[in-house]
C-alpha cells in the first residue's frame, strides 16, 4: 500500500470516529501513523521518536512521502 493510501485510510477512521464524538487531533494522528510502518520507514521512525514532540499528521505524512519517493 502506497503513503499515500496509507495515511488517507488513517484519515478517514479519524475522521468516522470524529463523526462519533471520538476526537483524534493531528498529532495522536501522526502517532497511530507511526505504529503501522513497515520497517522501509525505519529512518523516519527514528527521526521522529527522537523529536521531544511528535509532528503534526500533515507534516508527518508529507515526510513519509519523501521518503517512499526517495527509497
Amino acid at each position: 500500500m502506497s503513503i499515500n493510501n496509507y495515511t488517507l485510510n488513517i484519515k478517514e477512521w479519524c475522521d468516522f470516529l470524529g463523526s462519533i464524538n471520538v476526537n483524534i487531533d493531528n498529532n495522536r494522528m501522526a502517532q497511530i501513523s507511526l505504529r503501522g510502518l513497515t520497517p522501509r520507514f525505519s529512518v523516519i521512525l527514528s527521526i521522529v521518536l527522537a523529536r521531544e514532540k511528535s509532528p503534526p499528521f500533515f507534516d508527518l505524512q508529507l515526510m513519509l512521502l519523501v521518503e517512499e519517493n526517495h527509497v
